[in-house]
């Protein structure tokens, strides 16, 4: 990842001219993007959240993990998929983290044109 003024760089480098830019997770928004990621409940609004959010809950990690884990033991599933999983687990707490902490943001909007020469 890199941070916002690369982004902002690489635009201007070949050749952008940034008419508007804005990170729209800076809305003092109730639910956050990362809501999915959290595992929170009670910012779950529809039925297809709650599935969501019960995957990425604690419960939800801990018995697809475990799912996971026999299906590998059992050859269901390829060698390498548990790290894999480990892997997106791992991944899953630091988009959380980070965007918190607001070192993250898949939300970056940037308004730019080529100029016509």
């Amino acid at each position: 990842m890199r941070p916002l003024r690369l982004a902002r760089k690489a635009l201007r480098d070949v050749g952008f001219e940034v008419e508007y830019e804005e990170d729209l997770a800076d809305y003092d928004d109730e639910v956050k993007w990362y809501y999915p990621l959290e595992g929170d409940f009670s910012k779950a609004q529809t039925l297809r959240d709650y599935a969501i959010v019960w995957a990425t809950s604690w419960m939800g990690k801990f018995i697809m993990h475990n799912i996971l884990w026999l299906f590998t033991l059992l050859g269901l599933l390829p060698k390498g998929t548990m790290e894999v999983a480990n892997t997106l687990k791992t991944a899953q707490d630091a988009l959380v983290s980070s965007g918190r902490d607001k070192l993250f943001t898949p939300m970056f909007l940037a308004v730019s044109r080529k100029p016509s020469h």
